[in-house]
């Protein structure tokens, strides 16, 4: 698997470092400025890894930090490394078919974090699975506060229903007693008289006693009603009454949670600031109480949130008609079938154990022992000084415990001493310097037994190492710094290689810092070799440390302001390098130089002189286009200004040369000095050796605007100025973008049929001039 690309927000001076991809052949150059934030960049992707970081890490917002890095598997697709039946199968589709993916760690304020799948496609599906649980949950909760207030009416009606019941019942009663009163009155009425106003009576209180029945009757079909419109609310109520104590719970908890990590941050800052050991014994001890509380508070939260989504779903099946005990059974099987579904927690943990394994290489971590016991080594005791350097020496030679089981002495030493030529022959293949001048350093290691003088360890092994020249037999220890630091580098990243069962990411910060020059080339070489054994993302001020053909391998790091150390930190793709500060392209621009001084490019003829490095560029790369023969060598001066004194210079080694300047005017001063100190022919013959062009005014307005979009800025852009006005009024940096061209041309194989017509007729042009010089 390998790392493509990262992406770091809010980590020290990183406010948002956008997309930022590592260079296709595995080694990628951080240039920069101190305090510009590269080593930022590489403890941020250490971070993502280990999932550690630190107060310092935070920054004075306390906005939290966010790490993304993107992979690419080599052979499989990402739902190989899966169980199928458990994606998800709007998503099973797109994990069968891509191998790229991004995963993205994500801190807490308690320093804890996150790690989840964030690939696009794949995070717009749970997110949106989220927002309908989450339309679902308002829209349930919407209708539990609705059910709750119409219950609420409903109970008052029933209320009031059954006292009118109850009040008609009494009336009725009390109807149906003077009634029997009345019907007594009637039998006993005796006189005609008596017994008509007692039948009067009678029929009054009968029809009293039948409008009150009726009432009565009435009010109980009302209550009725109205009981079993309260009844059929009642599983729902239950239900919607449930979930509203779980939510509550849930709001208590999240408010006491947050509390408890507000404690947890504050006493843990006060043992961080501790200066005595009283004061961090107690903030420590307090510390871990709180820890402890902190622990079952969490472990609350989660299972009251767990059962809150349980009564949600209830809620929501009752609502809908379903009965009370039926919605609980299969509010809780969809549950369960969700959870046995990955969500992107799990994929991130699962798809995490496949990474390559990212390692921070620290200077002197583990410098090479005088000597170590070989029991230590066996019993792979960490603590022992030097033991990692040991380990990785006897890793590189290929050795393990049975190795050390000979018990012929004398075949022992003869492999040991056969080993060590071999070791040695391997350093120097990468160390190319000597002491003196042809002594080069060798490896040895040696397998000894304590003596006499070493009573407790009389009789035991111990190797002891040695790093040798033809005058000396020196401990690792004895020798120099740059030695040492190399050695530790080189056994590191060999042993490191030799592990190619899991890939690495190995980061460094500066590499070399104690190294020669042509040491710090060496460190290169070693980058070189590995490349294809593991991934290399590193830091540098140093020009030997990077490559001028592969300027696609560096990234920028500045200060979105550099004249305030305190804005934040921007990263710039090799694409964007014309955009960076001429402090932060320092080395690129040393390196340039380094270049052109190490080429042997004066020959007895056919040197033409040329303005800058930017032209020497420029001029190399339209010659090899156009197939010139035989080529000419370009020799680039620092300015116009400073052409004569380059061709005093020539003219006094008697070496042939020729000059060539652009531009309509801007030369002229120069060329009319040089034709009356250097060169008295003839205007006619003077042309072959001062050559003016006046159709461009700089290299790069030969491109057509379109070519110019394409094959220099590449980037689409209204241009409607010259390009090289366009180029200074955009405060872009010529020799950038003059070397990024020519990589991209090497790169992408380009050739002079991809040009326009406009380009491929200046370029013409151009060459027909330069041949007048060539012979």
């Amino acid at each position: 698997m390998k790392l493509l690309s990262f992406n770091i927000q809010n980590y020290r001076s990183i406010i948002y470092s956008g997309l930022c991809e590592l260079a296709h052949d595995n080694i990628t150059a951080l240039i920069g400025q101190n305090e510009s934030g590269k080593t930022s960049v590489l403890e941020a992707l250490h971070s993502f890894y280990t999932g550690n970081i630190n107060e310092d890490v935070l920054r004075s917002d306390l906005s939290i930090p966010v790490v993304s890095c993107n992979f690419e598997l080599e052979k499989k697709k990402i739902a190989d490394l899966l169980e199928t039946n458990r994606i998800p199968t709007p998503i099973l589709e797109f994990l069968q078919s891509k191998k790229e993916f991004t995963l993205t760690r994500k801190w807490k304020t308690d320093r804890s974090s996150l790690l989840y799948f964030s690939s696009d496609e794949v995070l717009d599906y749970f997110e949106n699975v989220e927002l309908k649980k989450l339309e679902i949950e308002n829209r349930t909760q919407e209708e539990i506060n609705k059910l709750l207030a119409v219950s609420d009416g409903l109970f008052k009606e029933m209320e009031v229903a059954e006292s009118m019941k109850e009040e008609s019942q009494q009336n009725l009663t009390a109807r149906r007693k003077k009634l029997d009163e009345a019907k007594k009155k009637l039998r006993k009425a005796k006189q005609p008289d008596a017994k008509l106003i007692a039948e009067k009576e009678f029929e009054s209180m009968q029809s009293e006693y039948n409008t009150a029945e009726e009432d009565y009757k009435k009010k109980v079909e009302d209550f009725e009603q109205t009981k079993t419109k309260t009844q059929e609310l009642s599983e729902k109520v239950t239900a919607c009454k449930l979930c509203n104590s779980i939510v509550q719970k849930v709001f208590n908890v999240t408010t006491e949670l947050e509390t408890y990590r507000a404690n947890y941050r504050e006493v843990e800052h006060q043992y961080e600031i501790s200066t005595s050991e009283k004061d961090q014994k107690s903030a420590y001890s307090k510390l871990q109480q709180i820890y402890s509380e902190l622990k079952l508070i969490e472990k609350t939260y989660k299972e009251i949130k767990d059962e809150a989504a349980l009564q949600k779903a209830i809620a929501a099946k009752v609502l809908s008609g379903v009965k009370f005990k039926q919605a609980e059974v299969e509010a809780e099987n969809e549950i369960q079938q969700e959870r046995e579904l990955y969500d992107v927690y799990d994929l991130g943990e699962i798809l995490f154990q496949y990474l390559p394994v990212f390692e921070f290489f620290e200077d002197f971590s583990s410098l090479l022992p005088n000597k170590i016991d070989l029991e230590d080594i066996l019993n792979e005791n960490t603590n022992v000084e030097g033991y990692k350097a040991a380990r990785n020496f006897l890793e590189v030679a290929g050795l393990d415990a049975a190795f050390f089981r000979e018990k012929n002495h004398r075949i022992l030493k003869q492999k040991i001493e056969n080993l060590n030529g071999e070791i040695t022959i391997n350093f120097q293949d990468y160390w190319s310097q000597n002491v003196g001048r042809d002594n080069k350093i060798n490896l040895n290691f040696e397998l000894e037994h304590y003596d006499y003088t070493h009573p407790e360890k009389s009789g035991k092994p111990y190797l002891e190492f040695w790093i040798k020249d033809k005058q000396e037999r020196l401990y690792p220890k004895q020798r120099s710094r740059g030695v040492r630091w190399f050695l530790s580098f080189y056994l590191e990243l060999k042993a490191t290689a030799k592990k190619n069962h899991v890939s690495r990411v190995i980061l460094i910060d500066e590499p070399g810092l104690s190294l020669h020059a042509r040491a710090q080339e060496d460190v290169l070489k070693v980058f070189e070799d590995l490349k294809s054994t593991m991934q290399i993302i590193y830091c540098t001020h140093s020009p030997h440390l990077i490559n001028a053909n592969k300027l696609y391998r560096i990234l920028a790091v500045q200060r979105a302001d550099d004249q305030d150390d305190r804005s934040e930190t921007i990263i710039l793709h090799a694409n964007d390098l014309y955009s960076a500060s001429s402090d932060t392209l320092s080395p690129v621009y040393s390196l340039m130089g380094v270049r052109i001084h190490n080429q042997d490019f004066i020959q007895s003829g056919n040197n033409i002189i040329v303005e800058d490095t930017v032209m020497y560029y420029y001029l190399n790369a339209f010659c090899r286009l156009s197939a010139m023969e035989p080529l000419p060598s370009f020799i680039p001066s620092t300015g116009l200004t400073n052409i004569p004194v380059l061709s005093n210079i020539l003219l006094g080694w008697k070496v042939g040369f020729s000059v060539l300047t652009m531009g309509k005017s801007r030369s002229d001063e120069v060329l009319s000095d040089l034709h009356r100190s250097i060169f008295f022919k003839k205007n006619g013959e003077l042309e072959q050796q001062l050559l003016k062009v006046t159709d461009f005014e700089y290299p790069e307005d030969i491109f057509s605007t379109l070519d110019f979009k394409k094959f220099v800025i590449q980037k689409r852009e209204g241009i409607t100025e010259r390009n090289s006005d366009y180029i200074l009024e955009n405060g872009l940096s010529r020799t950038i973008l003059a070397s990024q061209f020519i990589n991209y041309c090497e790169h992408k194989n380009i050739t002079l049929k991809d040009f326009d017509d406009d380009t491929r007729k200046n370029i013409k042009l151009l060459i027909n001039k330069i041949q007048k010089t060539v012979t």
